[in-house]
């Protein structure tokens, strides 16, 4: 198990459940000074999980906006033996239109899901039903620039293999790549 500390200033508002959780944990002299948080990191297992989730959830929704689309274009869908990974290979290297504007959905309704709901609320859906939540390191919900470049550096930990991502299981405060590169920690979201 391993946890850390997050300080907070006495001005800085943290989410009410969260603020709940850690008052107990909360270590304060005077009302004017900064407080230590300790919560505990997130393993890998519980992150891999919720982002499965977030990605079924992203792409599920990639899938209904684009038939939807299609079908108003009335543009014919592939077959069921038509599609798979050749399909989608095969359409990029042809610079398909409708292989590329699905991916660029896909990408453009992963980014919105992961700057919105995990940068700038703390949570994503899959982060929710796992109990997690992205604090910076002053124990605050990241907010929209740390959203961004934290969506970016994102895509960065995942390109090469998701290397960036497995980065977690190796690093003492349980980080990932993009974790460390935006300043942020994913805790687990105690009652």
């Amino acid at each position: 198990m391993s946890s850390f500390a997050a300080v907070a200033d006495s001005n800085d508002t943290i989410p009410n459940r969260m603020e709940e959780a850690l008052s107990e944990r909360a270590v304060t002299s005077h009302p004017r000074e900064k407080r230590l948080l300790r919560v505990r990191a997130a393993g890998f297992p519980r992150r891999l999980l919720s982002a499965l989730l977030d990605f079924l959830i992203v792409a599920l929704a990639t899938i209904g906006v684009a038939t939807f689309a299609t079908m108003a274009l009335g543009v014919k869908l592939p077959s069921a033996k038509e599609f798979g990974t050749d399909f989608v290979l095969a359409g990029l290297l042809d610079r398909n239109p409708m292989v590329l504007g699905a991916i660029g959905l896909f990408a453009g309704l992963g980014a919105l899901y992961q700057i919105y709901l995990a940068g700038i609320l703390g949570q994503s859906i899959g982060m929710r039903l796992m109990r997690l939540r992205i604090i910076t390191t002053r124990g605050q919900s990241p907010g929209p620039l740390i959203a961004v470049a934290r969506c970016f550096f994102l895509a960065l930990s995942l390109a090469p293999a998701g290397l960036g991502f497995l980065w977690c299981i190796f690093d003492r405060e349980r980080r990932a790549l993009h974790d460390h590169l935006a300043s942020t920690h994913v805790i687990v979201d105690e009652p």
